[in-house]
């Protein structure tokens, strides 16, 4: 199965339209990119220190799509300029390939990672490649090296403005026994510490809902 943006899964989180605990209306704004002629969904107000993260179970498969801030992730938005820079962005794009450290589902699931892929207008600018991560069914994760062409689409900062950046990370994976797909435990939070706060919101079966998470409270139940 290709990997697919929850985004693209409209048909399930459409319906959920409701908000975060502590999220008002005025909280939210749209950005529009676009790659490779599709439309991806921003997902809220660029807030540094908050984070969002949509989860779908379809099937046997659960999607899950992490929208942050770049300033949470690497310390910073604009276009990578040094080799210190560019040491930052590879590296965050190592750890957020690796979605079975990342995020761990209770183990009556049997849920593993098959792909995950990592997007952001930083790595256009650093001409990084940063195809598909993808893990054989042993857990053991092999880094694929396909380079993705992106058009720019216009991310210029005006003089006087301040740059806004977002890193887009999508994980595929399978789960033997959905069913007893309970919770989720995120470990965003130690792997990037400028990570204050994560917006879930998650569809499983016919049950959705939404979660803060923290720190000191990194567990979804679904």
């Amino acid at each position: 199965m290709t990997l697919k943006h929850i985004a693209l899964a409209a048909s399930i989180l459409t319906p959920l339209v409701f908000l975060a605990p502590g999220v008002s209306g005025d909280d939210k704004h749209d950005h529009h990119h676009e790659h490779h002629g599709h439309e991806h969904r921003q997902h809220g107000a660029h807030v540094h220190g908050i984070a969002m993260l949509n989860l779908a179970l379809e099937g046997d498969d659960v999607h899950i799509e992490l929208d942050s801030p770049a300033a949470n992730i690497v310390g910073f938005e604009h276009a990578p300029s040094s080799d210190a820079d560019h040491a930052a962005l590879d590296k965050a794009v190592v750890t957020l390939r690796k979605g079975n450290q990342l995020f761990r589902f209770n183990e009556e699931a049997s849920c593993r990672m098959e792909k995950s892929m990592v997007e952001s207008e930083l790595l256009d600018a650093g001409n990084h490649a940063h195809g598909e991560e993808h893990a054989d069914h042993h857990g053991h994760e092999q880094h694929g090296h396909k380079e993705h062409e992106h058009d720019q689409h216009g991310h210029e900062t005006h003089k006087g403005e301040q740059a806004h950046s977002d890193i887009v990370a999508v994980y595929h994976f399978e789960c033997d026994q959905p069913g007893k797909l309970t919770q989720l435990a995120v470990e965003l939070f130690e792997a990037f510490p400028a990570t204050e706060q994560l917006k879930v919101q998650y569809v499983i079966e016919s049950r959705q809902g939404a979660q803060n998470l923290t720190p000191k409270s990194h567990v979804v139940k679904f």
